[in-house]
């Protein structure tokens, strides 16, 4: 499970550093694919391999499921940590979402989200409203009790 915020930076060729506690959960590869907002999400093989499952089970005759499949499929790709425990996130993905410099890597549970540092503080706003939370919380139904 992904859990946690960190601040990386991405360098010039694209690489960005994993936060140590997220890499045994990617020794076996992962996936990134462009995020539901301006950022890239990024998934264990297994995860990505459910995710990819249902995907395939939708209508190829329904336009919103096409355009399902092209997120999930045409923008996504599979990467590997390097030695240094890095990811190349390519050219489409950081220009998608406007990812140079300094990152902020979102742990979402079966997944991770890098933002950009500037749009993660927008984003933040909204993630540490109370008022908006407690009607989250109600609304999904996840109270702890």
């Amino acid at each position: 499970m992904f859990l946690g915020q960190f601040t990386h930076h991405i360098d010039a060729k694209g690489r960005l550093t994993i936060p140590v506690r997220y890499r045994a959960a990617l020794s076996s590869g992962a996936y990134i694919t462009q995020g539901f907002e301006r950022n890239v999400i990024v998934y264990t093989t297994e995860s990505y391999n459910v995710l990819a499952q249902r995907a395939t089970k939708l209508s190829n005759t329904n336009p919103e499921a096409r355009a399902m499949r092209r997120l999930i499929f045409g923008r996504a790709t599979e990467v590997t940590l390097d030695g240094s425990g890095r990811i190349l996130i390519p050219p489409y993905l950081r220009e998608w979402a406007h990812l140079d410099g300094e990152t902020a890597i979102i742990g979402a549970g079966e997944y991770f989200e890098i933002w950009s540092a500037d749009a993660w503080d927008i984003e933040l706003t909204s993630v540490a409203d109370p008022d908006i939370n407690a009607r989250r919380f109600s609304e999904f139904d996840l109270s702890a009790g």
